[in-house]
């Protein structure tokens, strides 16, 4: 199966998207079209590459395509615009794509995929994998999460739309025989949170409970850290956008981070609460808390820092580069942090794109790279889906 790729370049002026696209069509993409937006004052340039997928499958060339997307985004900026989209799945597959505008199209065309493929860099090796995260029985941490939300808001009127059914009698009596494990109920919870409309801005709202949630000692070490990255998740939410769209931000571009904006301000208060949790957590939950703590530096570096070398993260590892990255981070300082990103980006493909745009602002970056290392960096079993 084919893997295509559909991405659009944001160009000033229309001689540069022409431009623009011939060379796409040159380097062989199978179609390319050119588009005045609504005012003309940007010119959009939209195209669908196609690969080739190795006998593993579409998967293996997604490293491949990251790097190809950093060339994209390169292309742009050399013609003061900006790669604003860039859009695959990496089961395989080729994408639609409107024929407005459309300047070139060779419906058999393939980029062909060099052997070995060029521009990845190797990883280091891994870390040791986190131990002792398993969750606990369902009735009491799914108990235990309806006795936080009682504590804290004592009735439905009081209680965000959210949490509200938890203080139902009748959801309380079905907790003897839960028909979930307590993974799939926190899931749903945040998944609700994050789809579900609501009167009272769902996620925002929830965060306070989720944050004494991960507080309580009921609640076992991979429920805790499950609810732990939730808060990294929205924490980190406006940094990634800020990196992801620093060209197109540099162009005058608008991105709307109002929501992300409150979600990262409703954790970012928590952090204070929840880095003194630290010499009562796993390892793994230690270092989710070290990439919240970066959030607020100057209330958790003084706990945070003297314990960074507890964590095992052996020489020359991704999680040594990854903890050297949260100590600049910690200490604010310009210098180490330049070095530990640049250690980080040697192998980090998307880090070191962003690095590549002189409009990415630097700490930003980092906090979202952290944030990225860190949730790859969880077993799959903490994550809520």
């Amino acid at each position: 199966m084919d893997l295509g790729v559909y991405s659009v370049l944001v160009l000033p002026r229309e001689a540069a998207a022409r431009q623009v696209a011939r060379e796409l069509s040159d380097a062989g993409h199978r179609s390319v079209a050119v588009r005045a937006n609504p005012g003309g004052t940007l010119w959009h340039v939209a195209s669908v590459a196609v690969y080739p997928a190795p006998q593993d499958g579409p998967g293996h060339l997604v490293p491949f395509v990251l790097h190809q997307k950093r060339g994209l985004a390169a292309l742009a900026r050399t013609r003061g615009g900006a790669l604003l989209t860039h859009v695959y799945s990496p089961a395989g597959g080729v994408p639609g794509c409107s024929r407005d505008g459309l300047v070139h199209e060779d419906a058999t065309a393939r980029i062909t995929v060099p052997d070995p493929m060029p521009g990845l860099r190797p990883r280091p090796p891994a870390a040791p994998r986190w131990e002792g995260l398993e969750f606990g029985d369902p009735g009491t941490e799914i108990g235990e999460a309806v006795a936080v939300a009682k504590r804290m808001y004592g009735t439905r009127a009081t209680a965000p739309d959210l949490v509200a059914f938890l203080l139902d009698d009748a959801y309380a009596e079905e907790i003897d025989e839960p028909g979930e494990d307590t993974r799939e109920f926190l899931a749903d919870l945040v998944r609700s949170a994050h789809q579900m409309p609501t009167r009272d801005a769902g996620a925002v709202l929830i965060i306070p409970y989720l944050a004494e949630l991960a507080r309580s000692r009921t609640l076992s070490p991979a429920a805790r850290t499950s609810l732990l990255q939730v808060l990294l998740v929205f924490a980190a939410e406006v940094d990634a956008s800020t990196a992801e769209f620093a060209d197109w931000r540099a162009m005058g571009g608008d991105v709307d981070l109002r929501r992300a904006t409150a979600l990262r301000d409703a954790a970012v208060a928590e952090i204070p609460g929840l880095v003194p949790l630290w010499d009562r957590e796993s390892d793994a939950a230690r270092l989710v808390l070290t990439s919240l703590a970066t959030f607020s530096p100057a209330r958790t570096a003084p706990l945070v820092l003297p314990r960074l070398p507890d964590l095992p993260a052996p020489r020359a590892t991704d999680r040594a580069d990854a903890l050297a990255l949260a100590a600049a981070l910690l200490t604010e300082d310009s210098d180490a942090l330049d070095q530990a990103m640049r250690q980080l980006a040697a192998w980090d493909d998307k880090l070191a794109g962003h690095l590549e745009s002189p409009h990415t602002p630097r700490p930003e970056a980092a906090r979202a790279a952290l944030a990225a290392y860190v949730e790859r960096d969880l077993p799959d079993a903490v994550k809520l889906p």
